[in-house]
């Protein structure tokens, strides 16, 4: 059994030492550290080597954003898994586009919280399933999301006017699927998914469908459906 190495980041003492007791009680889970602001996660990163960061947003001194930002170039294959009380799509879009793996929300169930951890791991995207919704929802509106960055892994990411179908099938495209497969999963003809796909480029202003997909990993479309299993799981 593969042994995840985490280590913890919130300034709240009673949270975080909460977090890493129930993380403990698993077989497959080791606390290998913990820290009470971003600098000290930075530095606590480079002196352990953990695979995965759970990571809180607003804390003094350097804030989670920063920390994120840093780790995540400094240590590509180091994944930050944000644990946050904030619901705003704005932090969401913050996150993702300074390299975090994941979005969950501190109400979670620890399950929740548990089995998100387990699949950043693997090198899944995950959001909450209680902020997807309304993110989704959100990006097909064209969202203001005010402070915002204007990019989500160097991609546009506003004003993108996704239709519910172009969405479905941004998804698809974001898990590998060639335009063949789309068309037999939608059962409609590959001139229909060529139509989809470019108007899906044309709104999102990228050049391939790569970077569509990069881009939809980044917000989180590529997280298991609900009922569907994630890579390594049986």
């Amino acid at each position: 059994m593969t042994t995840i190495r985490v280590l913890v980041v919130d300034d709240h003492d009673l949270f975080r030492r909460g977090l890493m007791e129930v993380l403990e009680e698993e077989d497959d889970i080791t606390v290998i550290g913990e820290a009470r602001n971003g600098q000290q996660a930075i530095d606590r990163a480079g002196e352990l080597s953990p695979d995965v960061v759970f990571m809180d947003l607003n804390m003094p001194g350097q804030n989670g954003i920063e920390a994120t930002a840093y780790l995540t170039q400094k240590w590509p294959d180091l994944k930050v898994l944000v644990l946050t009380v904030s619901e705003e799509a704005a932090d969401l879009y913050r996150a993702l586009s300074v390299g975090a793996r994941g979005y969950v929300l501190k109400i979670s169930d620890p399950q929740e919280i548990i089995d998100a951890l387990r699949q950043v791991h693997q090198g899944w995207v995950v959001v909450s399933p209680a902020m997807a919704p309304r993110f989704l929802s959100e990006l097909g509106q064209g969202p203001d999301i005010g402070a915002a960055p204007q990019t989500v892994g160097g991609l546009p990411a506003g004003e993108t006017q996704l239709t519910p179908r172009e969405m479905e099938i941004l998804r698809l495209v974001a898990r590998g699927m060639s335009n063949t497969e789309l068309a037999d999963t939608l059962m409609v003809s590959e001139n229909t998914v060529k139509t989809h796909v470019k108007n899906i480029l044309a709104k999102l202003h990228m050049k391939n469908r790569r970077e569509a997909a990069a881009y939809a990993a980044k917000l989180g479309f590529m997280q298991p459906a609900e009922g569907e299993t994630a890579p390594g799981e049986v």
